[in-house]
């Protein structure tokens, strides 16, 4: 039986096979499409970077094209033992009326030196604890906290305490020395107030190179702090402690400075258990040793750590300044080590250092005690020194002879 199929049915089957011929067509087109993208179109994509990829490829080149900051060099000054005795603030108060103590005609030739230096290291010798006990010189010391401020206006920036009288006022006098430094804009290291406080490493920064102090000492002149004290002491004998803290300052910071208190006093010869510590505490990470305690100008030397490292050791200073009665206790100098930073690398190492020597001048029976640089100093001065009743053949050539058998000739300042 033949079906009847109008125009509109004929032309809808002509309609529907058209159409279908042109989906099956555009689905060949797209599966063609679809193979192009998945066989040629990802290696293209390789060669063209994507907007993120050009975003970090121009800031990889900006980042590359910045410029490194140069290496920069600091000036790191270390200076010998601040040993005030009686006569010495005696004439402070004298010279301030009786009213107060004024100390700045005892440095005034060197003070431009210690300003100069981006960073200045002294050991004080004598406690400042004058708010809490008597003032005294010899053998028990105890300093007025003037000489503080004087070190201070001066431009010290690091005060070691870690010395033999660190403990001549007892726990109460280091407590009040303490407090006072606690109320200066320097870092007092060497005697803390607890363990925390030890660990408490004190950084000094310059020109963005941070260095770190610490300060030990191998005596205490018999003192000793009560079993109970929370106050703490570094003891040269206690090289646990003493490595643990250098390897922790070293952590912290670019340069490492030692300031330690050893050897025999008035003797020029280092003791073995100077020279075994000071390689220790090179090796742990000392970059810079700075020592006292002998009254006397002991040797300037350069020790090697393991990976090749140079370091400075100044194994004693001398006095900065006394009231001590022999030639060789007048002779004394500021070494000035120089350290620079390279920002490329993030190493800084020794670059060079220059020792000036110093000298302590009074007169008959100590009177007005000052300090000169040995660049001004004479034979006429040297023959009105009152230490001459004691050394008789104090002069500019004895002087010249102590710094000459200690301090290298390249390292020695005589400007």
């Amino acid at each position: 039986m033949k079906v009847y199929r109008s125009r509109r049915q004929r032309r809808g089957e002509v309609i529907f096979k058209a159409f279908s011929a042109v989906l099956l067509a555009g689905i060949a087109i797209t599966a063609v499409m679809l193979l192009y993208q998945n066989l040629i179109q990802p290696k293209s994509a390789a060669a063209v970077p994507s907007s993120s990829a050009k975003s970090v490829s121009a800031a990889s080149a900006a980042q590359s094209s910045k410029p490194v900051q140069k290496p920069v060099s600091i000036t790191i000054l270390g200076a010998g033992d601040n040993l005030i005795h009686d006569v010495i603030y005696k004439q402070a108060n004298t010279r301030a009326g009786g009213k107060g103590y004024d100390f700045s005609p005892v440095y005034a030739r060197i003070a431009d030196d210690i300003k100069n230096a981006d960073i200045s290291v002294i050991n004080q010798e004598t406690i400042l604890a004058g708010r809490v006990a008597p003032l005294s010189g010899y053998p028990r010391f105890n300093s007025p906290t003037e000489l503080g401020d004087e070190l201070v206006k001066l431009g010290f920036d690091v005060i070691n305490q870690a010395n033999n009288h660190v403990l001549d006022q007892g726990e109460k006098g280091l407590a009040a020395a303490l407090d006072y430094w606690d109320t200066q804009p320097v870092k007092a290291i060497g005697a803390y107030r607890n363990d925390a406080d030890m660990d408490n490493i004190r950084i000094v920064e310059a020109k963005g190179i941070k260095t770190a102090h610490i300060g030990i000492t191998e005596m205490t002149n018999g003192l000793y702090l009560p079993k109970n004290s929370k106050y703490r002491l570094i003891y040269a004998s206690d090289t646990a402690t003493i490595e643990r803290l250098i390897k922790k300052a070293k952590s912290m910071a670019d340069v490492v400075v030692i300031s330690v208190h050893w050897g025999t006093e008035n003797s020029y010869t280092l003791t073995e258990k100077q020279k075994t510590l000071a390689q220790e505490m090179v090796d742990w990470g000392a970059d810079i040793i700075f020592g006292n305690h002998p009254h006397v100008v002991q040797k300037l030397m350069v020790l090697t750590r393991k990976d090749g490292t140079k370091c400075p050791v100044m194994f004693a200073f001398g006095n900065l300044v006394s009231a001590q009665q022999s030639g060789k206790n007048m002779v004394s100098g500021l070494l000035t080590v120089t350290v620079t930073k390279d920002f490329s690398t993030g190493k800084t190492t020794f670059t060079g250092m220059k020792f000036k020597p110093i000298v302590t001048q009074y007169g008959p029976h100590a009177t007005n005690i000052t300090i000169y640089p040995l660049s001004q100093y004479s034979d006429t001065l040297a023959k009105a020194h009152g230490v001459r009743k004691y050394t008789s053949g104090f002069s500019v050539s004895y002087i010249k002879d102590i710094i000459d058998k200690n301090i290298p000739k390249e390292y020695q300042d005589l400007s």
